[in-house]
């Protein structure tokens, strides 16, 4: 299955072009859908810039999350909405704060909405998207 992940808002909290505090529970989720061979694309509003912002998002993930990025977007793609029932039918998953009906919560730091990974974790176990763990 293809995840395509946003970063400004679902990796870290939004303080674009600066990286933002890490989002609790992002990298278990990132660890586990690699190891069920999943492949994850970012796909950030960053590819859109010439500011050297997507490098840095690249290196963050890679060197935090400890995992490789299966390809990046070279312009971002605008998410499709959070539902289940499609995922399987077509293969793939947006995990971004845009995406209509996607678990967010609020940020103790920020106060704005950001992905709330331990609810995706959870639909993402009773899914079976880790089937192959």
């Amino acid at each position: 299955m293809q995840i395509y992940l946003d970063f400004d808002g679902t990796v870290v909290e939004h303080q674009y072009p600066s990286i933002g505090k890490y989002n609790t529970g992002c990298f278990e989720v990132l660890k586990k859908l690699e190891k069920a061979e999943n492949k994850i694309i970012l796909n950030t509003y960053r590819a859109d810039c010439a500011d050297g912002t997507l490098q840095e998002a690249i290196k963050y993930i890679e060197a935090q999350a400890k995992i490789s990025l299966h390809d990046v977007e070279q312009r971002k793609i605008m998410p499709s909405p959070w539902n289940w029932k499609d995922f399987r039918m077509r293969d793939l998953i947006f995990i971004d704060d845009i995406c209509l009906g996607i678990p967010l919560k609020i940020s103790k730091t920020t106060g704005n909405k950001i992905v709330d990974w331990k609810a995706i974790d959870t639909e993402f176990f009773i899914e079976g998207i880790y089937s192959k763990l």
